[in-house]
């Protein structure tokens, strides 16, 4: 995996291990990375995210408890072989969880509903 598959944003109200988790969880689903695919180890990713390495190593973590990876030693972490299912209530509700966190962010930042809402449907439109 190379470092700008993720990147950690400071002025988000996103805490730093939980924008690695979702942007490592996101690449998996897409197949940017497959699995059995190495993950940097936690003080590389950390010194290319410039974050600490326990946040990597927490995102890490947790993203092992929900068997998105594997941790296999000193052979390094890897994608998991057999992935989570993702019935579709479990896909809701982490979508309606990555967009709670994301509106939050950008109304603390102050843009209004309506520019959130028009952006959005521009992304979507122009995907």
């Amino acid at each position: 995996m190379t470092a700008p598959l993720i990147a950690v944003d400071p002025q988000t109200e996103i805490a730093p291990y939980q924008q690695i988790e979702e942007q490592i969880r996101a690449a998996i689903q897409r197949g940017d990375l497959a699995p059995g695919a190495l993950l940097p180890t936690v003080r590389q990713l950390a010194g290319d995210l410039n974050v600490a390495p326990n946040t990597v190593a927490r995102a890490y973590a947790n993203l092992a408890a929900e068997g998105w990876i594997l941790s296999d030693g000193r052979r390094g972490t890897k994608i998991a072989e057999q992935l989570p299912s993702a019935d579709k209530r479990v896909r809701s509700n982490l979508l309606k969880d990555a967009l709670e966190r994301a509106v939050g962010s950008l109304l603390a930042r102050g843009y209004g509903s309506s520019e959130i809402l028009a952006q959005v449907r521009e992304i979507i439109s122009s995907s």
